[in-house]
């Protein structure tokens, strides 16, 4: 195509050779001068001179004084004549041809020189490019009519090419000024090369600071060619330049492509008044539709921001929405976000188009939406619903191919970012939910080794991979009740095991299932109730339990154990799930080895003491991982039946030595495996008693540890077993133990326990927390271990420990003065009643007759005793009645005249109630004070006046009615500990208060666990103390079970043992609650298969509830058939405890323990008791002293001796 010149008619003169750019000389053949000859149009001087000036000043090369452009460029700033002009005769016809060939020259020494440089001198007589271009530019300037348009084409062409080879930016110059002059002085031929270049040359200026020149050189080229009457081709040309899809083979005309794409963005589209005709957006797009655009990162760069540049400009968008051309925008932008674009590109994109999304057809927003999808923009919410519409209608219509053409890659990006957590969500659930729709088998699994292989992928944002997660799980658990998916469960189960690791749902589901009682699979309601799985599974049942694959599970679980975690939810979730597995005994039937593998795992792990640190963000150390390990490792102890004894060894020999090792919390998770040792495997334990106590007496130092250390001797002292084995030392180390924690409780002055915070204050707080507060219970606790321990003892290791442990029970205060607490004095006290054989309480019956004459009666108080004796006159019987706080004892003493025939030492004996508290003389009273040396009557020994128990003087009672009702208070009072306990029977799928508190009865392992609570007493005519159960009208059934022994009594309020009113349900359930809403502890045998609420019975006092479940899901028919066929020892139950809100956790159970039915009873009960003894503390308010019924009985024994010294 050929063109006019800039000049227009001003420069087709036949005779004219040139026109000066200043406008003042204008050169002509005859040298006339310049008042003869007409002016150039002064539009274009100015540009003409900018031209050559700007070039000249910006080659170095050209800049030279003895350079011919700078010649040229100080002629022109001067002002020059004709002689000015080069000289080209006689070769005006070749001129062209001249020029041209040396041009060829120059880019054949070039080319050379680029491939041998060796060569280069040899090319070095020929002028650089730059020289040779400039020289044209200046002949054509003057002499422009001997360049005819073919042969001014073919030098075009080659100076363009040699220049967009050339690495020089002078040749550049040089090239653009050349095109500027042949604009202004004659014709451009052919106008898309030059434009090429010009694009080009732009491009190489953008490419870095110190060229900016260029760009702005080229741009003003460009500028002239528009303002010229081929402004309305530029744009066209540009558009060839851009569309042209073999740029891409050349390295120049990719850079001219490139180079066009900016000319567009940053100067046509931002001024479209730019030019005689602007661009036509829809042109641009057609044009860029033909490029490659997707095949460089540079090209994708420039579309997208020139269609970000369109979208911003709303006059633009509206005529490309106008011509339907947004989805051409849609497409290419598509095409260039689909690959990898930087940041600052993908703003300044998306900025723009956001604003113009209610632009686009609703067949284009799907498309739009996986734009946003692909650039990793968060969906606006108007896109978020039509994201997945063909998707949707895909798997209506079956057609499955859609997911290998496109929808698997979505799916990985829904995946690899957290921004579309709701639309994953909803592809999963679309595609579950199509996925049992579908007959493909082979497309069924394709997708769930997608999940698989997506869930394991590291570049899988965490947040997606418990969404893919719950896909794979809802697919698990599709109708699990169901035999004709039990194949498909079969295959996925093991892929669930190998992606575990990696996904905190899928452990969770995992570790959910159960075997119940008869064998049958089902999942745990803990799992199937939480929020996220209740609208996944409808049946908690699964068909085929035994033919999953449980190998692939422990596999899947050794692996969490000995190998460093994934991710720490992944591995907390393991660890707290696992007991809970574990403890199901029913799963493991038959797979004993299984858990031995997992218990060999856990011991080489703690013992190796190689743990990984939790986030800093959990607060949490190493030592809740090793507590967590101590708790699954406790639940292993249970199948001691059923595994290797060395093993089991091995497993309580690690816990000793793990206790200790690290903060407090592990040690109490310590303690508590060796109490639940203790109860399941009393023979094997009584083995490693020496290293329990001593690892015991070595925590001394950790107040943290007092509680937990003291009850765990309280418990000891109940197993007779376990005590054979110790040592007189060992039984002093415990004494010990208990004398450190009281020391410790005296110095830190906390014999009054500050109340702890209310329950809304307090709530949540764990026993590490108010410790302190329990300081009272310390005391009260480390008594009843002397108490106890000294009752367990042999009696002949008593005679060498009284004394150290009535040291233990005084201590020194800091004027040196020595002092035994209430506590410690009837510690004493009941210490003194044991050796001296007055343990039992019961009366001697019926004494005296009428044979015997006169009874006389006296009341003496010598020190902390009350010692009553009645004597008959007649026979000299006496019956010699000890009140102590610890108790009450009687003796019969017998006359002289009974025994003449008896030696004196047997007789001595028979005629002496001795209380002995040390071993030298003793005192005595007479039972009549004129019988001095009680030959006739009989004496009492009473204890010396020096002694604990003993005073200096002996107070004889007043014969009247007050004192006779003080006596008959004190007897009234009883020795024992007297606590209470509800007792309630949950039945299966029972949860309410009125369900409950209806049954009258239980399953067949609920009766037993009530026979081993306790022995079974009549309540009609009861003497002993029924805490509130109606003892004259069976009002509360005919019997309860009651458990005693020589310190303490608990009395059991059984919901099934109180009668139902035929006639008022609800006076039934009133009359129940009256009971077991008073009572701080209720244990709870719960067979609902639910969780226990602690708010199913609302009341004030309720503090504890002990729960009782199976192990295994049990309904009252499997109860009836499977149950109740086991032996004790094979049957299995959980026991949690779980305290009202602020209430401290001190038991042994506050993580659920698994506890075999021949030792349920006896642990259920001292959890009881020693909930019971805390709660009456707890509830005394900011005293917190524990109301000990022998400090009572003293405290009145002081106030009958107090109120008999004033009278006297």
């Amino acid at each position: 195509m050929l063109a006019r010149s800039y000049t227009s008619g001003y420069a087709h003169a036949s005779d004219q050779r040139g026109v000066a750019f200043d406008g003042i000389w204008t050169l002509m053949p005859s040298g006339l001068s310049k008042a003869a000859m007409p002016l150039a149009p002064p539009s274009l001087e100015p540009h003409a001179a900018q031209c050559l000036e700007h070039s000249d000043t910006c080659c170095s090369s050209l800049t030279s004084p003895h350079s011919l452009a700078f010649r040229l460029s100080n002629r022109l700033s001067h002002g020059m004549d004709s002689s000015a002009a080069p000289e080209i005769a006689p070769h005006e016809a070749s001129i062209c041809e001249q020029l041209t060939r040396k041009i060829i020259l120059c880019n054949a020494a070039g080319s050379i020189a680029v491939q041998s440089p060796a060569s280069s001198a040899a090319s070095s007589t020929n002028p650089p490019l730059a020289v040779v271009l400039q020289e044209a530019s200046t002949t054509i300037r003057y002499h422009a009519k001997w360049f005819a348009p073919p042969a001014l084409d073919t030098l075009l062409q080659h100076a363009l090419d040699g220049a967009s080879r050339s690495s020089s930016t002078t040749d550049l110059y040089a090239a653009l000024t050349l095109i500027d002059t042949i604009g202004i002085y004659s014709l451009i031929p052919t106008l898309l090369p030059p434009v090429r270049f010009i694009a080009y040359a732009y491009y190489q200026g953008s490419r870095s600071n110190r060229h900016r020149k260029l760009t702005q050189h080229a741009w003003m080229v460009a500028q002239h060619i528009i303002d010229s009457h081929l402004g309305g081709q530029f744009a066209d040309a540009l558009l060839d330049v851009i569309s042209d899809h073999r740029s891409v083979l050349s390295k120049y005309k990719f850079a001219a492509t490139i180079g066009a794409l900016m000319i567009t963005t940053q100067k046509l589209l931002p001024d479209r008044n730019i030019g005689a005709h602007a661009l036509q957006p829809i042109q641009l797009l057609l044009g860029l539709q033909q490029a490659s655009v997707g095949d460089h990162a540079i090209l994708r760069e420039q579309v997208t921001i020139l269609v970000g540049t369109l979208l911003r400009n709303e006059a633009i968008t509206h005529d490309i929405a106008s011509d339907a051309g947004l989805g051409l925008c849609l497409e290419l932008v598509s095409s260039c976000v689909v690959h990898a674009l930087d940041r600052e590109t993908l703003d300044f994109l998306f900025v723009a188009l956001e604003p113009r999304i209610g632009k686009f057809e609703l067949r284009h927003q799907p498309d739009l939406a996986r734009l946003f999808v692909d650039a990793r923009r968060p969906l606006p919410s108007s896109l978020s619903k039509e994201l997945l519409v063909p998707w949707q209608r895909y798997l209506m219509l079956d057609e499955l191919e859609t997911w290998e053409s496109g929808y698997r890659e979505l799916l990985a990006k829904l995946s690899d970012s957290s921004l579309y957590l709701e639309e994953l969500e909803e592809f999963i659930n679309i595609s579950v939910s199509a996925y049992f729709q579908s007959d493909n088998t082979v497309a069924r699994r394709d997708f769930v080794y997608t999940l698989q292989t997506l869930i394991q992928d590291k570049g899988t944002a965490v947040p997606a991979v418990e969404v893919l997660s719950r896909g794979l799980v809802r697919i698990f658990t599709y109708k699990t009740q169901k035999e004709k998916w039990e194949a498909q469960r079969n295959w996925l189960f093991p892929l669930l095991c190998n992606v575990a690791k990696s996904s905190v749902e899928v452990t969770r589901m995992l570790l959910s299932v159960r075997a119940d009682a008869a064998g049958e699979g089902y999942l745990s309601r803990a799992w199937t109730c939480e929020p996220n799985n209740h609208d996944l599974v409808r049946s908690t049942n699964i068909h085929g339990l035994s033919s999953l694959s449980l190998s692939a599970l422990v596999d899947s679980i050794h692996g969490m154990i000995v190998r460093a975690p994934e991710r720490w939810e992944v591995y907390n979730t393991f660890l707290r799930s696992l007991p809970a597995l574990v403890r199901n005994h029913a799963l493991w039937h038959g797979n004993h080895h299984q858990i031995n593998s997992l218990r060999t795992a856990i011991c080489e792990h703690l013992m190796a003491d190689s743990f990984v640190d939790p986030p800093n963000e959990t607060g949490l150390t190493k030592s809740y991982i090793v507590a967590q390990l101590v708790q699954i490792l406790t639940a292993t102890i249970s199948y001691h039946q059923r595994l290797p004894r060395n093993d089991i060894k091995t497993a309580i020999v690690t816990i000793i030595n793990v206790a200790g090792s690290r903060d407090h919390t592990v040690s109490v998770h310590c303690i508590h495996a060796l109490t639940i040792s203790c109860y399941e495997l009393p023979e094997v334990m009584a083995g490693y008693m020496d290293a329990i106590i001593n690892k015991m007496a070595r925590m001394v130092t950790q107040r943290n540890l007092a509680l937990y250390v003291l009850e765990f001797f309280a418990g000891l002292s109940r197993f007779p077993d376990l005590q054979d084995r110790l040592r007189r030392e060992d039984f002093k180390r415990i004494f010990g133990v208990c004398h450190s924690y009281l020391q410790s409780v005296r110095s830190t002055s906390m014999l009054e326990r500050k109340r702890t915070p209310s329950s809304e204050q307090s709530a949540g707080l764990s026993s590490t927390n108010s410790i302190d507060d329990m300081a009272q219970y310390v005391y009260a606790l480390a008594h009843h271990v002397i108490t106890f321990w000294y009752m367990a003892l042999r009696k002949e290791d008593r005679h060498g420990l009284k004394e150290y442990i009535t040291s233990c029970l005084k201590y020194t205060d800091i004027d040196g003065t020595e002092h035994i607490e209430d506590q410690g004095l009837v510690t004493i006290d009941l210490m003194d009643r044991v050796d001296a054989d007055e343990i039992n309480s019961t009366p001697l019956g019926t004494v005296f007759d009428t044979s015997d004459g006169r009874i006389i009666t006296r009341h003496r108080v010598t020190g902390i005793l009350v010692i009553t004796t009645e004597t008959a006159l007649r026979t000299g019987k006496t019956i010699v009645t000890i009140r102590r706080p610890s108790g009450s004892a009687q003796r019969l003493l017998s006359s002289h005249m009974e025994h003449d025939l008896e030696s004196a030492g047997d007789l001595e004996a028979r005629f002496t109630a001795s209380v002995t508290v040390e071993n030298d003389t003793q005192d005595y009273i007479s039972v009549f004070p004129d019988d001095i040396t009680g030959r006739t009557y009989g004496k009492v020994a009473i204890p010396r006046p020096s002694s604990a128990l003993g005073s200096f003087e002996i107070i004889t009672l007043p014969e009247d009615e007050a004192v006779m009702r003080a006596i008959q208070m004190l007897d009234r009072t009883p020795a024992l500990d007297s606590h209470k306990a509800g007792v309630i029977f949950v039945g299966e799928e029972q949860t309410s208060e009125d369900q409950i508190l209806l049954n009258t009865s239980g399953t067949p392992d609920y009766r037993e666990f009530l026979e081993d609570l306790g022995s079974l007493r009549k309540l009609k005519d009861a003497k002993f103390n029924t805490q509130g159960l109606d003892r004259a009208m069976d009002a509360d059934g005919a019997y309860t079970i009651v458990y005693n022994n020589d310190v303490t009594e608990l009395v059991y309020h059984i919901t099934t043992f109180m009668p139902n009113d035929a006639h008022d349900q609800k006076m039934t359930i009133i009359n129940k609650k009256r009971h077991i809403g008073n009572d701080f502890v209720n244990i709870v045998f719960n067979t609902s298969g639910h969780e226990f609420d602690f708010n199913t019975f609302p009341s004030a006092f309720n503090y504890v509830y002990i729960v009782i479940t199976p192990s295994e899901r049990t309904s009252f028919l499997q109860a009836r058939e499977f149950t109740c066929t086991k032996d004790k020892k094979e049957r299995f139950y959980n026991v949690r405890v779980l305290n009202r809100p602020g209430f401290p956790s001190l038991s042994s159970a506050g993580e659920r323990k698994v506890i075999s039915g021949a030792s349920l009873g006896g642990y259920v009960r001292n959890l009881a008791l020693n909930a019971c003894v805390f709660s009456l503390m707890w509830q005394q308010g900011d005293t917190g002293e524990y109301p000990s019924s022998w400090r009572q009985r003293l405290q009145m024994i002081r106030r009958l001796q107090y109120k008999a010294k004033a009278a006297s």
